[in-house]
């Protein structure tokens, strides 16, 4: 594919000249996206008109190798964007960008946006396009190396590709794999890669758009951050934005709250609203603004969606339906409902608390998180897990119930499923309670051996174990002192051994051995008939209830929230 760019004249102070360009003559070919992708540089013509600029669109050049001009929204109108735009106080900036006078024109976003990110207060250190250059030269330049992984912080994180053509996405997930190399303490942030497709569609090339996304990651702005970077600071927002929405929008808080089980779980998907829940058309002028006053902005807008959706929304119709669900699909559908001129104008119609008032709530709440244990990136489970044989899972529920899991096999086990999510682990696997009594659940068939025959030895995987190894003596399965817990005996008498994996058995059931099971989706503990122990991706969420592989009743309050979770892992000397 060829490579295209814009092209200005230089004015004599170095910048790039901001001037009206000519209209095509009559019966000129101005072209399209599509035709601009396959088409060599052409000539510009321009004249100096005035104080304003208007590209043409159809001929932008500065932002259309990554895009799929089939699905790329229409301008709004001619350009009116004034000549020392960069000139401007800062406050007629921000108007300017609010009241969309760069949203006519797809070029002048692709000249705008690496100039006001320039201007971003960042660390000194930041790395540049001439290091994504040679980094990206030293990961993707090897011939031998056909496949890279994408970094662990985009695991649970939503990567919207909006617009982009085949060849973009490509480019997307070059610079997230950069990202993820040159800025390893990322560890958890789902706005990153909406903001890098985003500002992907209007970059010259990957290294521009890598630069401009470095500058945001690394802003030391004071009171005014623009990306999360970890699990703790994404989980201070959403209750920073519960806060501001208790305040800010009560009526449609006590919407929200009539029809939620748990108000708190519905405003945890804030930011989904907004990237990538919100159209492209939507989303980019989100993004206008956000680039000049930063997270402050995307709190004003899930404000007025969330307002929005109240007005849209009957009480009666919202009894018995999933929320969260509800609103997605209002977000999805949000043209039907108001334009995107006048979500803005209600946006900043709210007299929200300033800057500094709101990064101090944010500081409390993430001071709070922390009190209560929630200091961890809960999706590198499996990174922390793999190499550990066997495992005990313990969780602290908010309500102080504690429970667990004894775990036989190695979490990478799961990895043999492929895509699917299948069921692995042994009979030595059993979950307990601890708190508000200590008990222990161990796997149906030790309790019940009558349920299962031995697989003849013409039909075993595995050398089968002695006869008397499938023995062992009879004694309370509770733990001695509810302070430890107590590994099965492989001697007990006249009962199975859960030792065994379960090809040693003819099992009535397949639901009789559902062990361990883990996916990008969570993690699932017993299974048949209902789930002993299932946590949802972030870990915070759970739901326990009785299962047919253990017997056992809920091991708590059957919907839960995590408030501590600990696995302690042993290996062999």
């Amino acid at each position: 594919m060829l490579q295209v760019g814009l092209s200005l004249p230089r004015c004599p102070g170095g910048a790039a000249a901001a001037f009206p360009m000519a209209e095509p003559a009559a019966g000129e070919d101005t072209g399209t996206g599509r035709e601009v992708l396959g088409s060599s540089p052409v000539t510009i013509v321009v004249t100096s008109e005035a104080d304003t600029w208007d590209i043409d669109t159809s001929s932008c050049r500065g932002c259309g190798h990554f895009v799929d001009w089939d699905k790329m929204p229409e301008p709004q109108g001619p350009a009116q964007i004034p000549r020392d735009v960069l000139g401007r106080p800062p406050k007629e900036l921000k108007r300017l960008a609010r009241d969309g006078c760069w949203a006519r024109s797809h070029a002048s976003r692709a000249w705008l946006y690496p100039r006001l990110i320039q201007r971003v207060s960042c660390r000194l250190v930041t790395p540049d396009a001439l290091v994504y250059r040679d980094v990206a030269g030293r990961l993707f330049g090897k011939p031998s190396v056909s496949s890279h992984p994408l970094p662990e912080f985009l695991e649970g994180c939503p990567v919207p590709t909006y617009c982009l053509s085949p060849h973009g996405v490509t480019a997307l997930k070059k610079i997230l794999i950069c990202v993820g190399a040159l800025f390893p303490d990322i560890t958890h942030s789902p706005l990153l890669p909406a903001l890098a497709a985003l500002l992907l569609h209007y970059s010259e090339d990957e290294a521009q758009c890598f630069e401009s996304l470095s500058r945001l990651i690394a802003s030391n702005a004071p009171h005014a951050a623009y990306i999360d970077q970890s699990f703790l600071a994404h989980q201070a927002s959403c209750m920073t934005f519960g806060d501001l929405a208790s305040k800010h929008c009560p009526a449609a808080h006590k919407l929200i709250a009539g029809a939620a089980d748990n108000v708190l779980e519905v405003y945890s998907e804030w930011l989904s609203w907004l990237f990538p829940g919100l159209p492209f058309g939507y989303a980019v002028r989100v993004l206008d603004v956000f680039l000049l006053e930063g997270q402050k902005v995307l709190y004003r807008i899930a404000l007025a969606l969330l307002k929005q959706f109240r007005l849209s929304a009957a009480p009666a119709e919202l009894q018995g339906s999933d929320v969260k669900v509800e609103l997605q699909a209002f977000v999805r559908n949000i043209a039907e409902h108001v334009t995107v001129d006048k979500l803005l104008e209600r946006a900043f119609g709210i007299r929200l608390f300033s800057r500094k008032e709101i990064w101090l709530l944010h500081m409390a709440n993430r001071k709070a998180l922390v009190e209560r244990g929630i200091t961890v990136v809960q999706r590198r489970f499996y990174t922390c897990c793999e190499g550990y044989e066997p495992t005990v899972l313990l969780i602290k529920t908010t309500e102080g119930e504690v429970c667990g899991a004894f775990l036989s096999s190695d979490w990478a086990e799961r990895k043999k499923s492929g895509a699917t999510s299948g069921f692995f682990g042994t009979g030595e696997c059993f979950v307990f309670t601890v708190r508000p009594e200590a008990e222990r659940y161990e796997w149906v068939l030790i309790k019940k051996p009558e349920l299962a025959k031995a697989v003849p030895r013409s039909r075993q995987r595995s050398p089968s174990p002695a006869p008397e190894s499938l023995l062992g003596s009879s004694r309370d399965s509770r733990s001695s002192s509810p302070n430890h817990l107590a590994v099965p005996s492989p001697q007990r008498r006249g009962r199975l051994s859960p030792f065994l994996a379960i090809r040693h058995f003819l099992l009535p059931s397949k639901t009789a051995s559902m062990f361990m099971s883990g996916s990008r989706d969570g993690i699932v503990i017993g299974g048949g008939g209902g789930q002993a122990l299932s946590l949802d991706a972030s870990l915070l969420r759970g739901h326990t209830e009785h299962c047919e592989t253990f017997d056992n009743p809920p091991l708590c309050q059957e919907n839960f929230q995590v408030q501590l979770l600990e696995v302690w892992g042993f290996q062999n000397a």
